[in-house]
């Protein structure tokens, strides 16, 4: 009896702490985004813009050829790669036709459509995707795009309509030629920090990456000061939600108390990524710069309390014109 009541006890604590298989430790693929695909209306005018902010390590690729695995369609795009910051993205503009990237434009506008993580081989990069599909997460889309630089390939995940963005995903060396010819320099030192997006309901949207694996939102709700809306003095409000299983931060932002910008984007292009955050040097010299460049601070304030370790300054740069994502600068006080 004892013996039983023993092994009952075991088999309780074995149950409280089993891990369903699928959140098991993810794939080293996904600790690292190895690229942005990020839709534009306008490619000149992003680019533009752009190099205006200090960005012109870019590689202009001019029309290339969208080649769909799923229809067999062939189409015409226009493609532009560039590092910011650190940040690696493809821009594409969808010239005419049906696909994800020209339905991504016309339901949502400019915006960022996937973050695209590497895997070493094909194989490997099949295996994820099976092991999704067995969970109830489907292919959307495997797309090769032909360019003279070399092919770029890419596998596209349902994953938008609850996660709200489209995990990608590409294997082995294709395409990392094209990005090794770019570099992360530019005008002011930027340093991505933190791959951001708006969203409503946090607890939906953690819970749908937790079935993947990716870590459950770390919720905070910071305590601002100084808080301004495009020059005006604002008392807004959000949460954050946290993952941290990169080498760079996801930030979930949730709008509480408008007007902020996250409500903004919501509201103009649905909830998705939002913004690309990176750590500044010099906050003053940064915004003295874009601001005398024409550029418009949408949204600021501080955290934390001045002058301690760990607090600091941000600040929002509205470039909707220039492909639909804000960027975000952020400085912190040194130890």
């Amino acid at each position: 009896m004892e013996m039983m009541r023993k092994l009952y006890i075991v088999g309780a604590l074995l149950a409280l702490f089993m891990v369903p298989s699928h959140l098991d430790a993810i794939p080293e693929a996904y600790h690292h985004v190895d690229q942005v695909l990020w839709v534009v209306s306008d490619l000149d005018g992003t680019m533009e813009h752009y190099a205006e902010l200090g960005f012109t390590s870019v590689l202009d690729m001019g029309k290339v050829q969208l080649l769909s695995e799923s229809t067999g369609k062939k189409e015409k795009i226009r493609l532009a790669c560039a590092n910011l910051g650190g940040a690696q993205v493809c821009w594409i503009e969808p010239l005419k036709g049906n696909s994800l990237f020209s339905e991504f434009l016309e339901e949502n506008g400019d915006g960022a459509i996937s973050l695209v993580h590497r895997f070493e081989d094909e194989e490997e990069m099949n295996r994820e995707v099976k092991r999704l599909n067995e969970i109830g997460i489907h292919t959307l889309e495997r797309i090769t795009l032909e360019t003279g630089e070399g092919e770029l390939s890419f596998v596209l995940m349902a994953t938008r309509e609850q996660g709200k963005f489209n995990l990608g995903f590409t294997s082995g060396k294709d395409g990392t030629g094209i990005f090794e010819s770019l570099t992360a320099e530019n005008r002011n030192g930027l340093r991505l920090n933190q791959y951001a997006f708006a969203i409503r309901k946090p607890e939906e949207v953690s819970a749908f990456w937790q079935q993947i694996g990716l870590p459950e939102f770390q919720i905070n709700h910071p305590v601002l000061g100084d808080t301004h809306y495009y020059g005006e003095i604002v008392d807004h409000d959000l949460i954050q939600g946290w993952q941290r299983h990169g080498d760079i931060a996801f930030e979930w932002c949730i709008p509480v108390k408008p007007p902020i910008v996250y409500e903004d984007h919501i509201q103009l292009h649905g909830e998705g990524i939002h913004h690309l955050a990176f750590s500044v040097d010099d906050m003053d010299l940064v915004l003295q710069d874009y601001t005398a460049r024409g550029y418009v601070v949408s949204m600021g304030g501080t955290w934390g309390e001045k002058g301690k370790p760990g607090s600091g300054r941000y600040e929002y740069i509205d470039l909707e014109e220039a492909g639909g994502l804000t960027m975000e600068l952020l400085w912190n006080y040194s130890e």
